[in-house]
Formats: structure tokens, C-alpha cells, sequence
């Protein structure tokens, strides 16, 4: 089985391991953790400081929590996301709104964001307020979905015209640069994830990052059962969410070969295009301007396939593949959560193919992925195998 995303691990993982196991630091308390968490911090410019915690879930609840949600407010989301970018607002008691995402990224749609603030909110007392709910809306999470960044300069935009807080769902996307600018360094706290399938792996693990290191210290202290540094007294009910250095070494030698790993990533992308282009077909590239990091390769499939039918196709032969996430209002547990319909993301949803994408696939196993997907796409749309 060619697997969809698995780890490269040939840098200094083993040697950093050793030095926690050989120094008997192998907890939260250990040098690797500081280090990992300036070379992330490192990669998004701009003197961004970073916290690491044990998932990139937790990260975005602590990066909510820092950056003042509160109960009852509403976080504006795509309609397309793992579930870890909903989950944390609703744990903390606010309510995501799902919008429609836009066609070349899959990313938050700027236009659908902009019509829903102008017709269905109102500004007052210095903030903006759903008119429907009176509920106070808090800002919005935007996804690189895919390692593709979405339109972020014009979430930005949006986001400072309407005083709304704007947090990055980087978790994808390490590596990759939207306008010549990293992706994660535009909001006002950006979340990484190091999740054993993710480019960069700690096995584990995410991050906060920020501009303010207030924000970032915020994070850090509800993760370390809300004590301030140094300190035993605890100023609320926290968290033990924290790190440890073992992961945290395992993370910095992935960090140190972070150009290496988006570079064959993107060399993929380059041959897959090269393999699928006599069909007729693309691969999601986002906008010209941007630079990918192509953590996974998704194929754009005609309108006449299924991309269900196609993963277990390719399943049958040796090859792993996965559609696009399900989008929110498609399922039970979030439609309530969805404003209007979202014809974009249930476009998407049937015809995005996410293909094996790991850094170290052979030329060999790239061209038995793209024979493979042509000859699953043959069989169920017969000779229409053309966009």
C-alpha cells in the first residue's frame, strides 16, 4: 500500500532523542522545547514568538482563549476543515458560522464572508453583531487547507475593516508563502499541528504562534494549569497541555530539514501535474502568486466521477487516496451551524482527490498513483476522462 502522508525521518531525529533520553530530560522540562519553539517562531517572521502544546486542537483553543473569545460570541469558519478547527469554539461555548469557501483553494471565500457581514450584521459600541441573534461576532478562523493558502491578504483586509480577530489555521501548511510572506504571519495568532502525517512530525503536538507575545504567553499559561512562569500559584482552572521534549526534539530536526521536505512535496505536485495533463486533468494549485508547500496533492476529478467510488478503487489497488473533509453542513452534528446554502464546498466535496503525497515518494510509486487514479477514472466515466 502506497500510503497518503507519511513521516521522513532521516535528519537528527534519532540523535536529539538520544541526547533527552541520555540527559534524562524527556518531559516538558527540557532544552529541545524552547528550541523547537524559536525555529517555528523563526519560520513566520517578524520576531513571532510560539508556544507548544500537545496537539494542534489545543492550540487553537488556547489561541482563542488568548485572544479573548467569549461564551456566546461567533467565530466565522469554512465550510470545509477537519474538525479540529470547529471543535475548540464550541468547546469554549461560542458558536462557529459556516460560510461557503471558493473554488481555486477551498479556502474561506472572501465575497461570501463580505455579503454576510454587510447584509446580516450591524456595528455598534465598537463591535459587530449578528442582527438575527444579537450575538457579538469575535472573528473568524481561515484554513490553508491542503498546504494551499487560502486568500488570506483579503481575509485580512476584511478582517481589519470590521475590527474582527483573524486566526490562521496553519496546521497544513507549514512552509508555504502567500505574496511572498509565510503563511501564519498575517493574523493575530496562527496554529501549527506536528501530527504524525503533517510535513513537519513530532509524532505529536502543535503550536501557538503570534506577534504579541502576550498572546503567546497567555497560551503557555493555561497550558501549564494557568501558573504564571516560575510561579506554583494557579490563577484558574488550566490546562496540562504542554510538550514534551522528546516530541519537542523529534519536531526541531523535521524544522531543520523544513526546506528540503516542502521542496519534495512540491517536485510531486510537479510530476503528478506532468502525468495527469495528457487526460485533460489539474491538480489544486491555489493562486498564481502563492507558493504552496503541497502537504497534500489533490486532483481536480471530471464531473462525471465520484470521488467516493474512486478512494476505494484505488484502495483495491495498493493506493491510499481520501476525498475532501465533509463540509459542516453536511454533517448532523454542524448544519445547524451553517448560514444559507454552500454550493462551492458541496462542489468540491465530489470531486477533489487527495493523493499519496509524502516527501520521499519514487518516481515508481508517483507514476503507479497517477496510472492507477486514470485507469479507476476510465472505468467508471468510460472514455470522458476530460475536465
Amino acid at each position: 500500500m502506497i500510503p497518503l502522508n507519511e513521516p521522513t525521518l532521516s535528519g537528527n531525529e534519532l540523535k536529539y532523542l538520544a541526547e533527552c533520553v541520555n540527559g534524562g530530560w524527556v518531559s516538558s522540562e527540557g532544552a529541545f522545547v524552547e528550541r523547537f519553539e524559536r525555529a517555528v517562531a523563526g519560520l513566520h517572521g517578524r520576531g513571532f514568538a510560539a508556544a507548544a502544546v500537545n496537539s494542534g486542537t489545543s492550540a487553537m483553543q488556547l489561541a482563542l482563549m488568548s485572544l479573548g473569545l467569549r461564551e456566546g460570541e461567533i467565530v466565522i469558519v469554512p465550510a470545509v476543515s477537519f474538525v479540529a478547527t470547529v471543535n475548540p469554539v464550541i468547546h469554549l461555548g461560542a458558536e462557529p458560522l459556516v460560510l461557503d469557501v471558493e473554488e481555486d483553494a477551498a479556502g474561506l471565500s472572501p465575497e461570501c464572508l463580505t455579503r454576510w457581514l454587510e447584509r446580516e450584521t450591524i456595528s455598534r459600541g465598537g463591535g459587530v453583531f449578528d442582527r438575527s441573534t444579537g450575538r457579538r461576532v469575535f472573528g473568524m478562523i481561515a484554513v490553508h487547507l491542503h498546504g494551499i493558502p487560502c486568500r488570506i491578504e483579503e481575509l485580512q483586509r476584511i478582517a481589519d475593516r470590521y475590527g474582527l480577530v483573524l486566526i490562521e489555521d496553519n496546521a497544513q501548511a507549514l512552509g508555504a508563502r502567500s505574496g511572498g510572506r509565510p503563511t501564519g504571519g498575517f493574523g493575530d495568532a496562527s496554529i501549527v499541528s506536528f501530527n504524525g502525517n503533517k510535513t513537519v512530525t513530532a509524532g505529536g503536538g502543535g503550536m501557538v504562534v503570534a506577534q504579541r507575545r502576550s498572546v503567546v504567553e497567555e497560551a503557555a499559561k493555561w497550558a501549564d494549569h494557568c501558573r504564571p512562569p516560575g510561579s506554583q500559584r494557579v490563577e484558574s482552572y488550566g490546562f496540562n497541555l504542554r510538550i514534551s521534549n522528546l516530541q519537542a526534539a523529534v519536531g526541531l530536526a523535521q524544522v531543520e530539514r523544513l526546506d528540503e521536505l516542502v521542496a519534495a512535496r512540491r517536485e510531486n505536485h510537479r510530476r503528478y501535474e506532468e502525468l495527469f495533463r495528457p487526460a485533460g486533468l489539474k491538480l489544486l494549485e491555489g493562486l498564481r502568486e502563492d507558493r504552496p508547500s503541497y502537504w497534500l496533492n489533490v486532483l481536480r476529478l471530471p464531473a462525471s466521477s465520484d470521488a467516493g467510488e474512486l478512494v476505494e478503487s484505488l484502495r483495491r489497488r495498493g493506493i491510499a487516496a481520501r476525498r475532501l473533509f465533509a463540509p459542516f453542513h453536511r454533517q448532523e452534528l454542524y448544519a445547524r451551524f451553517a448560514r444559507g446554502e454552500c454550493p462551492v464546498a458541496d462542489r468540491l466535496h465530489g470531486r477533489l482527490l487527495g493523493l499519496p503525497s509524502s516527501a520521499h515518494l519514487s518516481e515508481q510509486e508517483l507514476e503507479r498513483v497517477a496510472s492507477g487514479a486514470l485507469a479507476s477514472l476510465e472505468r467508471s466515466c468510460g472514455e470522458r476522462v476530460t475536465t
